[in-house]
C-alpha cells in the first residue's frame, strides 16, 4: 500500500498557494511536476537497492516474428514489444529477466522464470558471440538485444515460441493515464525528498514570467526566484542508506 498520488499534490498545493495566492494552479499542473521527479527519485532508489518492490511480472508476453522489412524490424527474426515505458538503466537494466518454459504443459513443470533465462547481449556483440562454440546462442542459451522499444531474441531459431515471462521496472505512468486516487507507487521514505524538489520545480516555474518582465515592481521577497539552487541529483539527501 502507498500513499495516493492525490494527497501528495493536494499537500504541494497548498503550500505553494501560501506564498502564490494571486496564481492559478491546477492539479495536474503539480501532478506531472510530481511524477518527473518521482520517476528520477525512483529510479535511483531501484538501482541502490536489491529489491522487488517495484518489479512487474509479465507471464505471457507473446513473442512475434515478421516476414518483411520495415522500420526497427528485422525479417525472420523473432522478438517482443515492450508492454510499457521501462527505466532505462544501464546494461538495459530495466529488464530484470526473460525467460521461458521448454514444456509448459506439464504439469510438474518448474515456472518459465526458473527453466530458460536469457543473457543480454549487443548487436556489436554478435559476431564474437556467435563465432565462440561456449557463447553460440541457442535454445538452451538464448540471448536478447534491445532496439528501443523492442527487444530481439536470439537462439530460437529451431523452436516454436509462443510466449515469454518477463520482469520489468516500469517508469510511473504519465500524467495522462495516471489515477490520481490510486495507491502512488513510490517509496513512503523519500516522500519528504520528493515534495522538497517539487516544491522548488514550482517556486521556479511560478516566478519566471515575473522575472522576465522588467516592471520595476520586482524588489519585493515575494516576487524574487529563490537565491539557493535546486535540490543536485548528488544532493546527500538523495543518498539512500544501507540501513534505511
Amino acid at each position: 500500500m502507498g500513499t495516493p498520488l492525490r494527497h501528495i499534490v493536494d499537500d504541494i498545493e497548498v503550500d505553494l498557494k501560501q506564498n502564490f495566492d494571486d496564481q492559478q494552479i491546477t492539479k495536474a499542473q503539480i501532478a506531472y511536476w510530481t511524477i518527473i521527479v518521482a520517476n528520477r527519485l525512483r529510479s535511483q532508489h531501484i538501482e541502490k537497492r536489491s529489491s522487488g518492490a517495484f518489479l512487474t511480472t509479465f507471464a505471457e508476453i507473446p513473442v512475434l516474428v515478421s516476414d518483411v522489412v520495415g522500420d526497427n524490424l528485422v525479417r525472420y527474426r523473432k522478438y517482443f514489444d515492450l508492454p510499457d515505458c521501462i527505466y532505462d538503466f544501464n546494461e538495459d537494466k530495466g529488464i530484470a529477466y526473460i525467460s521461458y518454459s521448454v514444456d509448459p504443459e506439464l504439469p510438474d513443470d518448474l515456472p518459465p522464470l526458473t527453466q530458460v533465462n536469457f543473457a543480454r547481449t549487443t548487436p556489436a556483440a554478435l559476431k564474437s558471440i556467435y563465432m565462440n562454440p561456449d557463447t553460440k546462442p541457442d535454445e538452451k542459451n538464448p540471448y536478447f538485444y534491445r532496439s528501443s522499444g523492442r527487444i530481439y531474441l536470439l537462439g530460437l531459431d529451431c523452436i516454436d515460441i509462443d510466449y515469454v515471462e518477463v520482469g520489468l521496472y516500469l517508469t510511473i505512468d504519465p500524467v495522462t493515464e495516471i489515477d490520481l486516487d490510486e495507491d502512488f507507487e513510490f517509496p513512503e521514505e523519500l516522500l519528504s525528498v520528493l515534495k522538497r524538489q517539487v516544491l522548488d520545480m514550482g517556486r521556479f516555474a511560478l516566478l519566471i514570467p515575473n522575472e522576465r518582465i522588467n516592471d520595476g515592481n520586482d524588489s519585493t521577497p515575494s516576487n524574487r526566484v529563490p537565491t539557493n539552487k535546486l535540490v543536485s541529483v548528488n544532493d546527500p539527501v538523495n543518498k539512500v542508506q544501507p540501513n534505511e
